[in-house]
């Protein structure tokens, strides 16, 4: 089964989101900020069923059928929805 988006696509959506002094990016950066996305969309519904505070999470900008948080999270990303910033950390 291939999913949707397809990377390529996601790809597409990260450099079309990056600023001008991010690097070009790649699969590796495409996985991380969707894995990272699909993590905020899972906290995000989780804190409803609590009732705690939303105002620190964000909600998913894009409306879907699909309840797979991964997916969601593909989707945004590759329609250019989510920006990201890599920080590089000296050692």
């Amino acid at each position: 089964m291939m999913n949707k988006p397809t990377v390529d696509e996601i790809l597409v959506g990260l450099a079309s989101s990056r600023d001008a002094e991010t690097e070009e990016p790649n699969r590796y950066t495409a996985a991380m900020v969707t894995a990272k996305r699909a993590r905020q969309i899972n906290t995000y519904y989780h804190s409803l069923g609590e009732g705690g505070a939303l105002d620190s999470f964000t909600p998913p900008p894009v409306a879907t059928m699909s309840r797979n948080y991964l997916s969601t999270a593909m989707e945004e990303v590759a329609q250019g929805e989510i920006a990201y910033r890599i920080r590089y950390t000296r050692q």
